[in-house]
């Protein structure tokens, strides 16, 4: 079988995604719902565990996300998403994904080392110099300037994490590849689409400024609302997925 390349696709698949997105949503309404009200649920639960909840999370994370790929496969292939696909990346390639929740963990705690050791001290500074109001107005905007280096490195170290942890899952999920090759080709896939993704970012944000309107607005379906936007998220994932790494094999998804 020939090495797995991801495609580079025209701009406008990025709103393609996520057209396809939806209809993987509503083609399976109730079951993106149960499935969506376990996770939020796996989550309350870590939460009552300060220290070592989000450390379980973290590393549970890949496996979940696999999971909802096996369920839009499984929407793809004619049939509903059901819970048990939410739990299957616990059973399919759980070794793997656990590797890539610890790489989850080891980014998370780069960012933080990287904001607390460099910018602790000014980020203290800053705060103590609002609060003295206008008395100290251009060190406000000098303690303000001289974090820029800070915020820029944080968002590229964000953006790198996002690109590797983009694809990894479906991948780790529907293929051989260890953890290192699902980062790389992951990474690769991005890279190859930046304009793909950069329209796909901008239709999200958006649906979500409007989304985040409607739930202000229509209090009584904010719920619906916020269950559909992390849905269509996770389904255009998907779809971006099988979009660029069109050549990867689809398994069988079972149930």
């Amino acid at each position: 079988m020939a090495p797995l390349t991801p495609r580079q696709v025209p701009l406008w698949h990025g709103a393609l995604w996520i057209r396809q997105g939806a209809h993987t949503v509503l083609h399976s309404p109730i079951g993106w719902m149960t499935s969506l009200v376990l996770w939020f649920a796996f989550i309350l639960v870590c939460s009552l565990f300060p220290m070592l909840g989000p450390v379980f999370f973290s590393l549970s994370l890949p496996a979940l996300f696999a999971g909802m790929m096996a369920g839009c496969a499984a929407v793809e292939q004619g049939r509903s998403l059901k819970i048990p696909h939410l739990l299957s990346g616990f059973k399919s390639s759980s070794r793997r994904l656990f590797q890539l929740g610890m790489v989850n963990i080891a980014g998370e705690t780069l960012l933080t080392l990287v904001l607390v050791l460099w910018g602790g001290q000014q980020m203290m500074d800053l705060q103590n110099l609002s609060l003295d109001g206008a008395e100290n107005l251009e060190q406000l905007r000098v303690a303000m300037f001289s974090l820029t280096p800070l915020f820029i490195t944080l968002v590229l170290l964000q953006l790198a994490l996002l690109m590797m942890g983009w694809f990894a899952p479906a991948l780790l999920r529907f293929t051989a590849l260890s953890t290192l090759e699902a980062l790389t080709l992951s990474t690769q896939g991005c890279l190859v689409n930046l304009p793909a993704f950069l329209l796909f970012t901008l239709i999200m944000g958006i649906l979500l400024a409007i989304a985040t309107f409607l739930s202000f607005a229509l209090p009584w379906i904010s719920g619906l609302i916020g269950f559909f936007m992390v849905a269509l998220i996770i389904a255009s994932v998907y779809a971006s997925y099988r979009d660029v790494f069109h050549e990867a094999p689809l398994p069988p998804i079972t149930p």
